[in-house]
């Protein structure tokens, strides 16, 4: 299968630095003749190697604003994490308002889908009879990490879909009938803080296909719609700001669902290193206590994705206090929620399934004797993990052999060994 992927190598700035490489989570990238290479099926598209890489030679892959002026009635879903990009003194309706000077007709956030998933997750934990702990769902990156790398754990990833699509898709159920206007004269754009939300929208694994018409990145937004934001807010009064506006800042530091949802016996951690230690010891049945993970690929939640414009920490401390200035209590309907759920509402329309990958996807046969043949190759490598061949590791080392890609004088030692005596 071709998955599709928010980020490509440039292969004009790339001079085959190993940073990427040994950054990536799943050891998705390998350098091969001076360039980086990402593997289709490995990637989980965290942007670690966008954060990482010293010449910026790993770009991301977003819709520009400007393809979206296809659509009669354009709105626009903003990431809560865009609020934290600007200081606490700026209003959030202030950046509504900037969106509408670039064209857009509204502005939807994602706060009441949030607090109301967050209250369904409350009811699906009571109810929930099996294994434990259940893994969040709402980053895209740790699904992926997941299905290609903790394939045993799939089950357990909380089968509830994420508060921006649940907004988009109250959008594009109710807006059509109120505007008088078809579905696909709505153009419904997600701002986005990291690849994997861009590729959960254009490549959805949990459906069949997302609510939303595309995404752009935070990065590209900020940088057009500053100049609006500036001048808006000189002539803004906040008696502007129209009955029944609310401002949620969401999920997006660690922790964020958890306390929403009154989570008993959670455990909340952020950053992949981080997370990969947690999901191995769930691996290894070493969280027996604990009911719940909320788990984040970037560190301190989604402010620190890589297409954030601001520093984490001071995005951090800008949520904060936008919470305290202008954040209001958000009531939900239980009853309604509880009818919901009990009609599947909630949840997704396919299951979270491992992802093939090109070493273990075959009969059982071939697998036991690719399996010896990595460890066979392994055992004449030093070990060292030094890099020099492109691999990450000498054991990915042993998978590129066994796949059929490497020589095993690509390995200096093993090439250093096979030189015939002077």
């Amino acid at each position: 299968m071709q998955y599709y992927h928010a980020h490509r190598v440039d292969l004009q700035k790339c001079r085959g630095h190993m940073t990427c490489m040994r950054h990536c989570p799943t050891q998705a990238i390998r350098i091969r003749q001076g360039k980086a290479v990402i593997s289709n099926e490995l990637c989980v598209d965290c942007g670690q190697c966008i954060s990482v890489c010293p010449e910026g030679a790993i770009v991301p892959i977003a819709d520009p604003v400007a393809e979206f002026s296809r659509f009669k009635y354009k709105v626009i879903v903003p990431s809560p994490v865009l609020y934290s990009q600007f200081d606490p003194s700026i209003h959030p309706y202030v950046i509504h308002l900037a969106f509408k000077e670039l064209g857009f007709d509204d502005v939807v956030d994602v706060g009441i889908s949030a607090m109301t998933l967050a209250r369904v997750l409350m009811k699906y934990m009571a109810k929930y009879k099996g294994r434990l702990p259940l893994i969040s769902s709402y980053c895209p990156s740790i699904v992926r990490l997941i299905q290609v790398k903790y394939p045993d754990l799939v089950e357990l990833v909380v089968p509830l879909d994420v508060p921006r699509e649940e907004t988009a898709r109250e959008i594009r159920t109710t807006l059509p009938a109120r505007l008088g206007l078809r579905p696909e004269e709505i153009g419904i754009i997600y701002v986005a803080t990291c690849p994997a939300k861009i590729v959960s929208i254009k490549q959805p694994a949990e459906k069949a296909q997302s609510w939303f018409d595309g995404a752009v990145s935070i990065s590209d937004v900020y940088s057009i719609l500053l100049p609006h934001v500036v001048a808006v807010k000189e002539k803004f009064d906040e008696s502007q700001v129209p009955e029944g506006f609310s401002f949620n800042t969401g999920w997006t530091m660690l922790g964020s669902l958890t306390r929403s949802a009154r989570m008993p016996n959670w455990l909340a951690v952020s950053g992949l290193d981080h997370v990969m230690r947690i999901l191995d010891d769930v691996e290894n049945s070493r969280l027996r206590n604990i009911h719940f993970v909320e788990v984040l690929a970037h560190m301190e939640g989604c402010i620190g994705g890589p297409y954030s414009v601001e520093n984490p920490y001071v995005a951090r401390t800008n949520t904060i206090k936008q919470r305290e200035k202008y954040e209001e209590p958000i009531s939900v309907n239980d009853e309604e929620i509880e009818r919901k759920l009990e009609d599947g509402f909630y949840f997704f329309e396919n299951p979270v399934l491992p992802r093939p990958t090109t070493y273990f996807d075959t009969d059982l046969e071939t697998s036991i004797k690719r399996m010896k043949e990595r460890e066979r190759v392994f055992q004449k490598l030093r070990q060292i993990d030094c890099g020099c061949c492109g691999a990450p590791t000498c054991m990915a080392f042993a998978e590129d052999f066994v796949r059929g890609e490497v020589d095993l004088t690509d390995c200096i030692f093993l090439a250093e060994e096979s030189k015939p005596e002077e």
